[in-house]
């Protein structure tokens, strides 16, 4: 649906702004979204180590085609431990659905969590997950 960054860049941003009853004279209001620092915020995708929502979380924005390169932050259960294969709940804060797939580069069996979405992974999912994307 929303296939570039700067469409997904621009949206946050006019989410923000409309909420707040502001006008936008620049896009970095969305800069405000970090990824990957162990903190889950509105427009983010979040992976947890553990069941229900537990330990830390993996928090991405864009997407990311290979969880092998990126590891779980925080003082939390599974801080240091690699995303990939290593997830078993979620907790989709965006706006869109997100597609989480098996294998890395968008490959394998491919799941959907849908917008506002929190659950733990299935069994197909749990502690598979090697890459994700929004849709």
């Amino acid at each position: 649906m929303f296939g570039t960054t700067g469409s997904r860049i621009g949206l946050a941003a006019g989410a923000v702004t409309a909420a707040l009853g502001l006008t936008l004279t620049t896009a970095g209001s969305a800069a405000a979204v970090t990824e990957k620092n162990g903190l889950l915020t509105n427009y983010e995708m979040g992976f947890y180590y553990n069941s229900n929502q537990a330990g830390c979380v993996f928090d991405i924005f864009y997407g990311d085609s290979n969880f092998g390169n990126d590891v779980f932050k925080g003082s939390c259960a599974g801080s240091g431990q690699s995303v990939n294969n290593n997830t078993a709940s979620y907790h989709n804060m965006d706006y869109v659905t997100w597609n989480v797939y098996t294998g890395v580069d968008y490959s394998g069996t491919i799941g959907y969590i849908p917008a506002g979405y929190v659950g733990n992974a299935s069994a197909t999912f749990k502690n598979t997950i090697s890459s994700a994307r929004p849709q």
